[in-house]
Parts: structure tokens; sequence; C-alpha cells
């Protein structure tokens, strides 16, 4: 029995070796292995969004032939998406665990790229693998990219995934790759407008890349569209499908997301914010539009260059910016800022901004707990006065580093 047990903690001992020596290898793997068994507990749930407009969807291209289906439908997501409803519909698996495991593989997608992002910014800090598994696992254990894909059913992780490898290429200065996936994240969801202004302000900085690059977005969504196309959309339908879901909530000027509309306007026992004052929506949008504009000018006049860090703080910031001024915002807009949020502590490594990832993700998760499990997060004007110190901490943050940086240099 002693050798037994003298073998025993030998064997034992050369496993621990091998684990502390490859603990970079196992780390991502276990970190993989306990995200799918968490969203596997999730993947039957149905939930209302799924009964209302999912499930019909599915079950009406599936009668209609799959792909010959896209021809009939009428609901409001973009086609390239319902394309992929619609090849799901070929295979022999229950629609919500199908289109729920299409989320939740761009969950990983999502998280694998966000890894690669800090591997990239941290490339000569002698703890840069660490810091990457540390993303991975942060990004795929963050409450709301759980619940987004694996509980709600919800298609965020794609055009984020897309938005962040749009990044990714503009960090590695790939801008014609990098436009790419901007225009397939356009393809999928209107939302990734939150991050087009940084794009914007990167031809103004850099024009290491022809203006003619931002037409590559539209073509994109024109190219994923062809499948729709053939099957008998037409391209007015292509090219107002994004108005069409603007539209699908005029009467409400904010739907569960804590921005300014709800500290302004009246609520509703629901959470919704009613559009009740003529002209306020033209308003928030002129607003956004005059502080990024302001924003570009002073780029222009301080001659920044946009690149590293600065890149993924300016990202941080336009998502902030967008979702708390413009109108119409729905509870899950916010994705975007979630996942930000995150690269933006782990780059800056200070503890003191835990706070930051920590409120922004609170904020998001508000409509989350309210329209899944009928609770909320505090009150929604609280949320909303939190997203606006939130707002002003972050461009402080930012525009005080570039102006002190820009000041050093001129001195």
């Amino acid at each position: 029995m002693k050798k037994i047990a003298e073998k025993a903690i030998s064997l034992e001992n050369k496993i621990g070796n091998i684990i502390k020596k490859d603990i970079l290898i196992f780390l991502p793997l276990m970190i993989t292995v306990f995200a799918i068994i968490i969203r596997i507990q999730f993947i039957d749930q149905e939930t209302e969004d799924y009964l209302i407009f999912l499930k019909p969807w599915f079950d009406q291209l599936k009668n209609d032939g799959g792909l010959l289906g896209l021809g009939n439908y009428t609901g409001n997501y973009n086609y390239p998406y319902v394309t992929i409803l619609a090849i799901l519909t070929y295979f022999p698996i229950n629609s919500v665990v199908s289109i729920k495991i299409v989320s939740i593989i761009f969950d990983f997608i999502l998280a694998i790229t966000c890894a690669k992002i800090v591997k990239l910014l941290f490339r000569k800090n002698k703890n840069v693998n660490l810091y990457s598994v540390i993303t991975y696992g942060i990004i795929l254990f963050l409450p709301t990219v759980l619940l987004n894909s694996s509980f709600w059913g919800q298609c965020d992780s794609i055009y984020v995934a897309f938005a962040m490898l749009a990044l990714l290429y503009m960090l590695k200065e790939k801008y014609r790759r990098s436009f790419i996936f901007l225009g397939i994240s356009f393809a999928f969801k209107l939302q990734f407008i939150f991050i087009l202004p940084v794009f914007i302000f990167m031809y103004v900085s850099k024009r290491k890349f022809p203006i003619y690059y931002f037409l590559i977005i539209p073509i994109m969504n024109f190219i994923l569209c062809l499948p729709a196309m053939l099957c008998g959309k037409g391209i007015a339908d292509i090219l107002t499908i994004y108005i069409m879901q603007t539209n699908f909530y005029k009467d409400y000027i904010s739907l569960l997301f804590p921005g300014i509309y709800n500290i302004l306007m009246p609520i509703k026992q629901n959470g919704y914010a009613l559009n009740t004052i003529q002209g306020v929506e033209q308003v928030g949008i002129y607003i956004t539009f005059m502080i990024l504009f302001v924003v570009l000018v002073i780029l222009i006049y301080k001659k920044v260059d946009i690149k590293g860090n600065l890149l993924i703080q300016m990202s941080l910031w336009s998502v902030m910016i967008c979702t708390f001024l413009l109108p119409n915002m729905h509870e899950r807009y916010l994705y975007m800022g979630d996942i930000l949020s995150v690269l933006y502590f782990v780059i800056s490594r200070d503890w003191k901004k835990i706070y930051i990832p920590i409120g922004i993700n609170l904020i998001s998760l508000y409509g989350y707990s309210k329209l899944l499990f009928g609770g909320q997060i505090l009150n929604i004007q609280i949320m909303s006065l939190l997203n606006l110190i939130l707002v002003v901490i972050i461009t402080k943050d930012i525009f005080q580093k570039i102006l002190e940086k820009q000041e050093m240099e001129e001195v």
C-alpha cells in the first residue's frame, strides 16, 4: 500500500508540474468547458421574444422551404441573420436550441477576438498571455453575454464580434479587412453605428486609408443580402429594413434603456419612456452629432493620432455617448459597451477603474432583469443618472489624457 501511495503521489506531482508549466494552456480550456456547461443549462429556455418573433419566423421559413422562404419573410431583422435562420431549418434540431447555438458560437468568437486585441496591445509585456486569457474569461462570463445568447436567444454577440474584429484589424493597420468586418457588423445590426464615429475619427486623424473604404460597409450588407434577393426580396425591402426597425416602437423614446430620456420624460409602468414632446428625437440626434463634430474638430486641431489603447478608449466613449443621447434606445443596445468596458479596464491595468466596467454592465443589465425576470436593479432614473456620471468620467479621463499629452509634445 505504501508503494502504491508513493506512486500515486509521484504521478500527482508530475501532473501538477505539467499544469503549473502549461497553466495558460489549461486555464482557457477550463474556462471554455465551464462557459459551455453554464450555457447548456439555459439552452431550452423559451423567452417571450423567441415565442413572439424568432419562432414564428423560423416556422414560416421552414414551411416555405428554408432559403426559398426568404422571399416571404416579413419580420424586422436584417436578411443576413434571417438567412442563418433559414439554413438552420434544414437541421433536425429544435429551433430554440439551434438559434441559441449560433449565438453561443459567436460568444466564443467575440471572446477570442477581445483576447487577441489585448494580446496585440500588450505584445511587449511579459504577462501578455495572462492578460489575454483573463480577458477571454471575463468576456465569456459577463452576465449580459451569458444571458443574451444562451437564455434570451438574441444575436448581439454576432454584430459585436464583427465590430471587435474590425477594431482588431484597424489596430493591425489592415484597413480594408477592418472595413469588411465593419460592413458585416452593419449587415447584422444597425447598432454598429455606435462605433462608426471612431472610424471617421481614424480617417481624419491618420489618412492611411482612402475615404471610399467607407463604401465597403453598404457593399458587404448588399452581398450578405443576396440570398434573400435571389429568393424574391426586392432592393426596396433590403434598403428599408432598418427604417422599419426604428419605426416599430415610435411611440416610445426609450425602451428600458437608462439614458437621458428616462431623466427628462414620463415613464410608463413597464419602464418605457413615452415620446410626449414633439421634436425631442431630432434634438437628441442633433446634440449627438454636435458633440461628435466638436470632438472631431479637437482631434484635427490637436493632430491626435488615434491608435493603440486610445482606439479602444475612444470606441467605448463613442458607444457611451451615442447610446446615452440618441433616442429609441432598447435595453440591449449597450452590449458593445459592456465588451469595450472590459477592454478599457484591462488595458488601463488600474484597479481604481474597476467601477467603470462594473457600472456599465449594471446599467446594461437593468433591461435584462426587467424583461427576463420581472425585477429591476434600482430605479431606471437612478440607473440613468449613474450612466450620466460614467459618461462624464470616461469623457474626462480620455480627453484629459489627449490634451495633456498634446501639451507635453508641444512643450
